[in-house]
Parts: C-alpha cells; structure tokens; sequence
C-alpha cells in the first residue's frame, strides 16, 4: 500500500465548486485514494513538497489521435480535406501496429508531463495505444476507430474487429484503460452499421465517440445526400445518449444542439485544432453550456494541433469565444477549469474519479510550480484560476499522480526511459514517411 504526502500546498484548486480554493495544507494519499486533506501527515512513504504550487485535478484531454504524432509537421497549411485524402490516409495506411504502439508511447509521455492523466483516443490499431498508455500509467478511454464508407463486406470485418478489441480490452485487467467505439463519422460509416455499432455499444456498456460536424462543407454535403443535418441523423438511428462522446461539433443548428442537450451527449471542443485547419467555424460552446451540455476540452491529434498541450488549449479555448462573442465575460478562467476536468472526467466515466481534489475520490492530481516570474504576483485566490488559465503551459507541470501513483516527479516521468522513448519515435517516423 502506497502512501503519498502533497505536503505544504500553497494553493488547492478543489473544483468542488470551481471557484473552491484553499490555502496551505496538505493532501494525504493512501491506496489509490485522497483520504485526508489537511494538516500534514509526517507517516507518508513519499513526501512531495508543494510550497509554492498550485494543486489541482488532473486535465482530461477529451479527443486525440495519440499515434499520430509520428506525423507532426508532416503536412500543415492546407484544408482539411486536403490534409486527409491527399497526406493522411495515404501514409496511415503504411502504418503498422508497431508504429501505432511507439507513437502512442511518445504522446503519453508529452501528455502526462502536461498534467493530462486521461485521455480519450481514436484509431486504428487501438490495442497497440492502450498498451502504450498502460506501459507510461496513464488514464484511456480508447475507442476503436471504425468506419465502413458504405461497403458491406468490410463493414462486417469492421464489425469482428471491434468485437476483439473489446474482449483485449477486457483481458488487459487494466482499471486505468477503458474500451469504447469510435466510429469515424456520419459521412464515412453506413446506416447499418452505425446501428449494429449502437447495439454492440449498449450490450457491452461502453461509450462511443464519433467526429460531428467539423466542417461546413462536411455538414452541408451530408445534410444534401441524407435530407438532413448529422445530428438528425443519428438521433433517427438511435445513436444518442449520455453514453456518446461528440468531438469537434462546429456547425450545428439550435435544433441539434437542443437534440443534445435531450440525450445528454458529451461534446469534445478542439479549438486549436478548429483554428488551424481555418475554414471559419466555431463551434457554439458558450450556448451548449446554456443548455446544459456538458463540454470537455481536447488538443485532436498532434498531427493537426500541433501538440498536446490541454493547459495552452484551455486558453485558446477562452480566448476564442471571447473574440467570436465580443464579450469578455464570455468562458470566464473558472468554467474552462471545469470543462478540462470535472466534465472530462464526467465524460470518460471511470468510477471514483471525479475531477475534484476531495477526501473519497480517486487521486488523480497535478502540481504546477508557480514560483516563475510570470505567475508573480498573486493578489489573491482568483489570481490563481486566472494563471492556470491564461498563464500556465505544460511544461510548468512538475508532478503528476494519477490512480494515487507518481507518474512525472520534477518534470521526469518515472514509468518510461524517455529519451529512449524519444530516440525509438525519431526512427520510426523517419522510417514511416520514406516507406514504400
């Protein structure tokens, strides 16, 4: 049994509520769990001094596709369709499971150090990103990306292969992993097999999580063919419920999001990524959180982002809407806080962990070092929020601990040989790129 000592915390962002901080006491860890907040516990096999830091949950990056950073800077600058029929697909499919493991090996490791101690994936090869994610000790929900493009014959391959993956899933005996569905999108998967997807979903208890309207030409090309908009659509299926994971959900009407807001779907917003592929969209967060939809925040892959880096997202996420809004009260530093944790981690469902820092929940936490010229001063507690939101970067993240186990101590992770791991993902993208 482990026992961890967060000893003399300056500031402790409890996020229950959000704008909950308190000052100069100590987080007492035992067997996974945050048993004590309060005076400090001298017992604890591992002290971890916490004077002048800011404390707070672990962030949730909501949607990514770890693998593909073997991938960054391979191809920027152009739409998106471009980017994915003339660059994408035609390398992903060189790719290898053993690719897939090394990339996803380097995105847990960048993730991790940037205070993310879960993350929800989509792609191929899911096993491969979930022993990757399980080797470094991060929290996964890997959904197995999936998609048809209407062709029955692979739809039924698609089918069994999800199908295993599910039961790999269940033999990694692994509580930090969760398996889930990830077919693509409504464009690129067949009604049928959207549906048989849903049944599967239900039947074994695990989520899905899907890519909706990213692109106007996407929503308006599908909304032609189909006779109506994709949230429509897969409410007609069936496919909605609190159990689904949306990512991106830019175009939209106030009629899908009040068809969200009825099934309880979870939305994952990627502003950066959104920004990058400039096709003028922003998605509308500010009134999906009026409706009461839950919304997390995700980087997308660090192939389209360009990094993995949730606490710079959180910024881009407040500043984005401010501007689009002109309204500067607009995703206030607190609500951001909530939407990289409380709601994330609402979202991924892995029991005990709440994204909050309170007695009786799982200990997933991260300790940022504020003893830098550019968090200085500190006026008074909302100062902190507002560091952690328009200040802080990743690499002002110096511990990590999820599952009440150190995970990054100083800003080293503990669990991997990093530079090995660095090393091995320079070779194989080099590799990847030049394969015939």
């Amino acid at each position: 049994m482990v026992s961890i000592l967060l000893k003399d915390c300056s500031w402790i962002l409890t996020m229950n509520p959000p704008d909950k901080v308190l000052k100069n006491v100590s987080i007492y860890i035992e067997d996974s769990f945050i048993v004590e907040i309060g005076p400090a516990k001298p017992e604890a096999e591992y002290v971890i001094d916490c004077r002048g830091c800011a404390v707070m949950p672990g962030l949730v990056n909501l949607h990514t596709h770890a693998a593909m950073s073997l991938l960054r800077g391979y191809a920027d600058d152009m739409p998106l369709d471009v980017w994915l029929k003339e660059k994408i697909w035609p390398i992903e499919e060189k790719m290898r499971a053993e690719d897939v493991y090394i990339g996803s090996l380097l995105s847990c490791v960048e993730m991790v150090k940037a205070g993310i101690t879960c993350f929800v994936d989509m792609y191929w090869f899911s096993e491969e990103v979930c022993k990757a994610a399980s080797k470094v000790g991060i929290r996964a929900l890997v959904t197995c990306g999936t998609l048809d493009l209407g062709q029955p014959e692979r739809a039924e391959k698609e089918i069994e292969r999800v199908k295993k993956f599910l039961e790999f899933v269940k033999g990694l005996k692994d509580p930090k992993i969760k398996a889930g569905i990830g077919p693509h999108a409504p464009y690129t998967c067949s009604k049928d097999f959207l549906e048989k997807l849903r049944s599967i979903a239900e039947k074994e208890k695990v989520p899905i999580h899907i890519h909706v309207a990213e692109t106007q030409e996407e929503q308006t090309k599908f909304e032609k063919e189909q006779g109506m908009r994709e949230v429509e659509y897969l409410e007609k299926l069936g496919l909605l419920g609190p159990d689904v994971i949306m990512a991106h959900c830019i175009w939209l009407s106030k009629e899908e999001l009040d068809i969200m807001a009825k099934y309880g779907v979870k939305v994952a917003h990627c502003p950066i990524a959104n920004m990058k592929i400039g096709q003028g969209g922003v998605a509308p967060i500010p009134e999906m959180l009026r409706k009461g939809i839950k919304v997390g925040l995700g980087t997308d892959g660090p192939a389209s982002n360009n990094d993995l880096d949730l606490l710079e997202t959180m910024k881009f996420a407040a500043l984005l809407h401010k501007l689009h809004l002109r309204n500067p009260a607009i995703m206030r530093a607190q609500d951001v806080l909530v939407m990289a944790t409380r709601n994330g981690y609402e979202a991924v469902g892995f029991e005990g962990v709440k994204g909050v820092v309170e007695e009786g929940v799982k200990a997933d936490i991260i300790v940022i070092d504020m003893r830098k010229a550019r968090f200085t001063p500190v006026h008074e507690v909302s100062t902190v929020l507002s560091h952690l939101v328009y200040v802080a970067k990743g690499n002002d993240v110096r511990d990590v601990i999820v599952d009440g186990k150190v995970v990054v101590k100083d800003g080293k992770v503990v669990t991997v040989n990093e530079e090995d791991v660095l090393n091995l993902a320079q070779k194989t993208a080099l590799d990847l790129v030049t394969r015939r």
